[in-house]
């Protein structure tokens, strides 16, 4: 890699750390198709680029993980009675999706992730409704709850990201309040991030030949991004006291809506000629 892209790697890492510390998510949503188009520039194989993203952002997802953990364990914003029940659907459904990806042509990928960054940014634009109008009926027995972990498990190992544009929502309707919602599904990335990495590593179905990599994991990208997420989220977390929470809703459901359309464009689904992105 000449020193142009060691640069956008570390600026990747720095706008996926920072929108985490702006809206209190995962940074995959980002990551994953900023590593797709950064290896496309680096000249990574074409059939590919979508397992490589994806496997390279699991393990990024470690370091984030494990401190965002590890802080609101801190703050006692974590159900551990929730944890403990779901984690082995989750597991499950990591696996189970990885294994599904794995089989997947990078094209395909490409038009998963596209068709859902854009539903999740239609919800981000016109789902606003407060946590007060969130139903609530506790959490439901282990086998419902489970088969989420599963679901949850499953999108996260086809897409390589985290799964709290789903645990989120159903630990709201489960009764939970916002901060114990974000912070229980925050400690669902770290064994997501594990298991996701650990399959991307050994359950690869096609084995690359790409230099400095290991199964769909490129590890130049990892040691570039996950260092500049942990600098970016804290300076995110600044900046979310100074902007409106809404104005920023409405700018990442915008970044969002122009990612999707550029990967659903690269499938042929739709024509997108802006040449910014």
């Amino acid at each position: 890699m000449n020193p142009l892209s060691l640069g956008l790697f570390a600026i990747l890492g720095i706008a996926a750390g920072t929108l985490a510390g702006l809206l209190g998510i995962g940074g995959g949503m980002l990551i994953v198709p900023g590593l797709f188009y950064l290896f496309d520039l680096i000249q990574l194989p074409q059939d590919t680029l979508m397992h490589m993203a994806a496997g390279s952002s699991m393990c990024i997802m470690i370091c984030t993980a494990a401190s965002s953990t590890w802080a609101h364990h801190r703050q006692d914003h974590i159900q551990w009675s929730i944890f403990r029940t779901i984690i082995a659907g989750i597991a499950v459904g990591v696996v189970s999706g990885n294994l599904l990806a794995n089989r997947m042509p990078t094209q395909i990928l490409e038009l998963i992730f596209g068709i859902f960054l854009l539903v999740v940014s239609t919800k981000i634009f016109f789902g606003k409704k407060s946590e007060e109008e969130e139903q609530t009926v506790g959490a439901p027995g282990i086998v419902a709850t489970s088969a989420v972990g599963m679901v949850i498990g499953f999108k996260s190992g086809v897409l390589g990201i985290g799964g709290g544009a789903l645990s989120v929502p159903f630990l709201l309707y489960c009764g939970l309040p916002m901060k114990k919602a974000s912070g229980t599904s925050a400690s669902f990335t770290l064994p997501i991030a594990i298991v996701g990495t650990l399959s991307f590593l050994l359950l690869s179905g096609n084995q690359t030949s790409i230099p400095w990599s290991t199964g769909y994991v490129y590890w130049p990208a990892v040691l570039l991004v996950a260092p500049f997420t942990m600098l970016g989220a804290p300076l995110g977390a600044k900046f979310a006291g100074i902007v409106a929470p809404e104005k920023l809703r409405t700018i990442f459901a915008g970044l969002l809506l122009v990612i999707s359309m550029r990967m659903l464009s690269g499938t042929g689904l739709i024509t997108w000629d802006f040449p910014l992105v």
